[in-house]
């Protein structure tokens, strides 16, 4: 098959020269590679001016790891499976990326509540346990992840090869050049933390004698 590489290129080329937008289409099963591939042609877009270390196009790229975190999960088949589909619109000036707007659809929702053996949930929720401090959590009430019923269904709660401590940093950092403030960071673990609380809490049928008159 052609190099990634080599596709972006003949789309830029046409694109600066004959002044006609391109479109690239990435698909296949899971685990065939569609999220790296997006991510190399993203970089490539990125590295093939000089000015590839603008602020837009540092922002561009540093989309990935938070759509990631959000919407990427462990199955069966993929340790790092995207369970959504997106359209990554990018506008070029002169050549250089000048903007980007990125379309999500079909989220698998269902994902949050459950998951089938040897899967996990989304990425987001293991990072923000394993990498906010001791303070943090115990703000937010949270304990280790096998504790919640949203996140232990699948039987493992690791990927191996994984720090989730790590990406959670990466994810940090991501949140902040993209504009994040520290309030709408703590906004959003919050929800995130209210999310795994509802998920341990359980209901009982009760039944009462009916009273006639």
């Amino acid at each position: 098959p052609p190099h990634l590489f080599a596709i972006a290129n003949v789309a830029y080329s046409k694109m600066v020269d004959a002044k006609h937008n391109q479109c690239i289409i990435i698909s296949g099963e899971s685990g065939s590679g569609k999220t790296e591939a997006t991510k190399l042609i993203l970089r490539y877009l990125a590295a093939v001016h000089h000015r590839h270390k603008d602020s837009v196009t540092h922002q561009i790229l540093e989309a990935t790891p938070l759509l990631e975190s959000f919407g990427n999960a462990k199955t069966v088949r993929n340790d790092n499976s995207s369970r959504f589909g997106k359209y990554i619109e990018i506008f070029l000036q002169d050549g250089v990326i000048c903007g980007a707007i990125t379309s999500q659809y079909l989220l698998e929702k269902s994902r949050i509540v459950f998951q089938a053996k040897n899967e996990r949930n989304y990425h987001i929720f293991y990072e923000m346990l394993a990498g906010l401090s001791s303070q943090q959590k115990q703000r937010f009430y949270l304990q280790e992840a096998e504790t919640y019923y949203y996140l232990n269904q699948g039987g493992n709660c690791e990927i191996w090869g994984k720090d989730d401590g790590e990406d959670f940093l990466r994810l940090l950092s991501s949140m902040e050049v993209l504009g994040f403030s520290p309030d709408e960071q703590n906004s959003i673990f919050r929800i995130l933390s209210s999310v795994l609380h509802l998920g341990n809490v359980y209901f009982e049928k009760y039944e009462t004698d009916s009273l006639t008159f």
